[in-house]
């Protein structure tokens, strides 16, 4: 009864511990944890710096740009003449450079990285920067030339963020897609001054709404008035506008966060930095860049300095973009970390098999050898008195066929410790079933009419086997020993076989059903033999169901109503 608690007991310790113990799983998942995130980590790493190298990228996409569209604009300018029109100097170019500079904080600002720009004459004052701006196509005496209205120079910060509301909210979702808002802005009647601003809501037509139309002003502004004036309305036109951060972030909250950023805003007065780029910060990258912006034909001296700003957040980016490479990595981490624990479970599992495998094996051969041994010390010690040459022959007898009990006991040992040895190679060729059983009860015929067993062998087609014949006649010369030794007297041995199988059948003592599953471990010992005495833990059914496995064959062990049977297929 202790013994069947210490296995219960055994058995709950090793569903909840396993052969690997807690501490070992513990560590190895905690082993696995560390190398998933220390590679999750080195890969956004490295996902991050292709992002920084990609942001100064954008920066000289930037810079060339603004390049570009300023020498084609001063190209044409001086092509058409019209550097004196609407305004004397170099009124156009300021104009102009306000566009640019808005345009780029505009178009090229992203959630993970905000750009802005400036512009400093030759004297290294600001002239232009990147800011919240309108602009507008004014027909002149000599021709069109572009307006720039900084919205700071002429509203309020609240009045401003009324504006970008209304304009935000054509990038938010609506009921209807073709509902949008259109500004309209009026020039001073004299100067180039910004006088009044006008909102509308409007419709239009859509593959789901056919009507389209103004639905009216929503807003309206007029510098240093509560209304707009007749006259300003007569001269509002379409404008364009640029509220930094808005397009690519996607609305309003783009905006905000461009806003927020002071360093994109806050150009000093004076440029005096020489031409350089500066990068710093860890989460936040800020980035500055200054070159020179010549508008001329020569490379003389410069006409101004641009200096473009940037705030990126690689890790951010590359955390965001290595979404599913994390997902993945996790499963795959989850896989090995699986496959390993399940590897070293089997491996400590298969330890403790060898381990318990060992002491069944130390424990049986003491066990089996403690008979032999008592028996050869008895008829020893009696050999030392002074007995007849009858009893001295007898004991003689029975010491040397004790002797050869443990000789037949330690070949059957070294025989399955060869069998397990990975340097074993085995010689296989067909083998006939019928002829391999004629030897073999030819072999037994001896024991067979010392128990007076009648043997019956019947076959229809051969069974063939491919195998070790050594190996293959070993294996069915146990199942014959075994029929023979627990037959009774006068009992039958019945062999049959079929072109798929071969059925040995006894009419010994049935085995318990209990021990029916465990009839070929390895020194099974049951409760009760079948003679009702104590079993004998002998290898033969182990050995033959070892060699038969070898060579891709099964074996089963069943009762039948006269005894025992054995099918081998």
């Amino acid at each position: 009864m202790r013994a069947k608690k210490d296995k219960k007991a055994e058995k709950k310790r090793s569903a909840v511990k396993g052969y690997t113990g807690g501490k070992l799983r513990a560590f190895l998942l905690f082993a696995f944890v560390v190398v998933y995130a220390l590679s999750m980590l080195l890969a956004t790493w490295v996902d991050q710096l292709g992002r920084q190298k990609d942001y100064l990228e954008k920066i000289a996409k930037v810079e060339q740009k603004i390049w570009d569209n300023m020498r084609y604009k001063a190209k044409a300018e001086q092509i058409s003449g019209e550097d004196a029109a609407e305004g004397a100097g170099d009124d156009w170019r300021i104009h102009k450079l306000y566009e640019e500079t808005s345009v780029a904080a505009l178009v090229y600002s992203t959630e993970y990285q905000m750009i802005s720009a400036a512009v400093y004459d030759s004297d290294g004052n600001l002239a232009a920067r990147s800011t919240n701006l309108l602009t507008a196509e004014i027909e002149g005496e000599t021709g069109t030339s572009t307006v720039s209205w900084p919205l700071s120079d002429y509203m309020s910060d609240e009045e401003i963020e009324t504006l970008a509301g209304y304009l935000g909210e054509n990038y938010e979702p609506r009921e209807y897609a073709g509902i949008t808002y259109e500004i309209k802005a009026a020039k001073s009647a004299v100067g180039d001054g910004l006088e009044a601003v006008s909102v509308r809501r409007l419709f239009y037509s859509t593959e789901d709404v056919k009507e389209a139309g103004s639905i009216g002003p929503v807003w309206q502004w007029e510098k240093d008035s509560d209304s707009i004036s007749y006259d300003a309305l007569s001269r509002l036109q379409d404008v364009a506008w640029y509220f930094p951060g808005m397009q690519q972030n996607g609305g309003i909250d783009g905006w905000h966060e461009w806003m927020d950023k002071e360093y994109l805003q806050n150009y000093p007065k004076v440029y005096q930095k020489p031409y350089s780029q500066y990068s710093s910060g860890g989460i936040a990258r800020q980035t500055e860049t200054s070159s020179h912006l010549f508008l001329g034909e020569g490379y003389g001296m410069p006409d101004y300095t641009l200096v473009i700003r940037s705030v990126g957040y690689p890790w951010k980016e590359a955390f965001d973009s290595l979404g599913h490479i994390y997902l993945w990595g996790g499963v795959l981490t989850l896989l090995c970390a699986g496959l390993v624990l399940w590897t070293v479970e089997k491996t400590f599992h298969r330890r403790a098999v060898l381990e318990e495998r060992q002491r069944d094996f130390t424990n049986a051969i003491a066990h089996e050898m403690k008979t032999p041994l008592a028996v050869i010390r008895g008829f020893a010690e009696n050999l030392e008195e002074d007995i007849n040459k009858e009893k001295r022959a007898y004991y003689l007898e029975q010491i040397i066929g004790q002797t050869e009990r443990m000789d037949d006991m330690v070949k059957e040992m070294v025989f399955i410790s060869r069998l397990d040895s990975e340097e074993y190679r085995s010689v296989k060729k067909q083998i006939s079933v019928r002829e391999l059983i004629g030897e073999i009860t030819v072999a037994y015929s001896a024991r067979f009419e010392e128990k007076q067993i009648e043997v019956n062998v019947s076959c229809g087609t051969d069974f063939l086997i491919y195998g070790d014949k050594g190996l293959i006649e070993k294996a069915f010369s146990n199942l014959v020993a075994n029929a023979v030794d627990h037959n009774r007297y006068e009992g039958r041995i019945q062999i049959d076989i079929e072109r798929e199988k071969c059925v040995i059948e006894n009419t010994g003592e049935r085995i318990p059903e209990e021990d029916l599953p465990h009839v070929c471990d390895l020194f099974f010992t049951g409760s009760k033999s079948r003679g009702g005495g104590e079993r004998h833990p002998g290898v033969g059914l182990y050995l033959a169901e070892k060699i038969f496995r070898a060579d891709g064959l099964g074996m089963k062990v069943e009762n039948t109503d006269n005894g025992v049977r054995v099918i081998v297929r």
